[in-house]
């Protein structure tokens, strides 16, 4: 049984494109599944598979093999699961010859669900209002991208898919984007889809992540968790050369001039401690130095890589 309280599940959802030896396998086996309030990061490079994986949960392409499912309802099946849904996708698109806010007028009407104090009141959300009135032809990237963002959210949907949403804009509109998506989640209830290459950024407002590789789910995971199974430790110990000989027997470890750079968990301290005390060697300081998301991001990438 599918769970209806998850807004997004995949079963080995996989799409290709071509045949023989023109034959691209872009997503494999992918399964997922997200639930509700949570901001899902999605994370891949450039042609990892992210917007491929994202346009076949929209029923904007159809899967090669597996199933989507939103809210429990097949997507192939009940396309109508997607009224609950705003999504972005390979940035927003517009009438360039309408202001923003008669361009949001019109998804509105198309959509039946027109409401003028809506409107007014996310074009206020997103930062639009002095720009309201001006013709999306002079919109830059990072306005576009504003812009789409209150698009999706017009009928008030409970999951939103958003592919790249901060793209174009600047530090300070990054961070004005992020505390708003994060506040739908929290203050409103809302699931958040969210693909980006912008791991700094994935790792403040994320719960959990997966990352992709070559159409292939490499790691999924809350970000802590994640993030903690990577930790790094410092050691400042005497003689150096001594205690790096030890403790590489079990763990990698890096010599640095004055102490040691250990791959080890924060709750495997204890038993490096005992390690170096029972050999005699003078321990003076460990930290724990947990790695960044981008720093993790590319040990994955780099070291399982899916092949064949």
């Amino acid at each position: 049984m599918t769970a209806t309280d998850s807004p997004i599940i995949t079963e080995s959802l996989t799409k290709q494109f071509g045949r023989g030896r023109k034959r691209i396998l872009a997503v494999r086996d992918v399964n997922l599944t997200v639930k509700t309030g949570q901001v899902y990061g999605f994370l891949g490079p450039n042609g990892a598979g992210k917007t491929t994986t994202i346009r076949m949960l929209l029923r904007l392409l159809h899967p090669t093999a597996g199933r989507a499912y939103i809210y429990g309802q097949s997507v192939a099946r009940h396309p109508e699961a997607l009224r609950r849904v705003g999504a972005i996708v390979e940035g927003a698109s517009f009438y360039n010859f309408l202001s923003a806010r008669r361009n949001l007028e019109v998804f509105a009407r198309t959509a039946d669900h027109y409401d003028p104090a809506r409107i007014d009141a996310l074009l206020a959300q997103v930062g639009l209002t002095e720009r309201k009135h001006q013709r999306v032809k002079g919109y830059s990237t990072g306005m576009k991208q504003r812009l789409g963002l209150a698009a999706a959210l017009l009928g008030d949907p409970d999951l939103l898919i958003l592919d790249e949403p901060t793209n174009g804009l600047d530090p300070s509109g990054m961070h004005e984007i992020r505390e708003f998506i994060r506040r739908l989640a929290t203050e409103e209830g809302k699931t958040i889809f969210l693909s980006s290459h912008l791991l700094s950024e994935i790792e403040q407002i994320c719960d959990r992540v997966a990352i992709i590789q070559r159409g292939a789910i490499v790691r999924e995971g809350a970000v802590s968790d994640l993030l903690e199974a990577k930790t790094s430790l410092r050691i400042e110990a005497s003689p150096l050369e001594t205690a790096a000989a030890i403790l590489s027997a079990r763990w990698p470890v890096t010599v640095n001039t004055t102490w040691l750079s250990v791959q080890a968990a924060r709750d495997e301290i204890p038993a490096i401690v005992r390690n170096l005390a029972q050999r005699d060697i003078d321990v003076y300081q460990i930290a724990s130095q947990r790695q960044s998301l981008e720093e993790y991001f590319l040990s994955v990438v780099s070291e399982d890589a899916p092949h064949g």
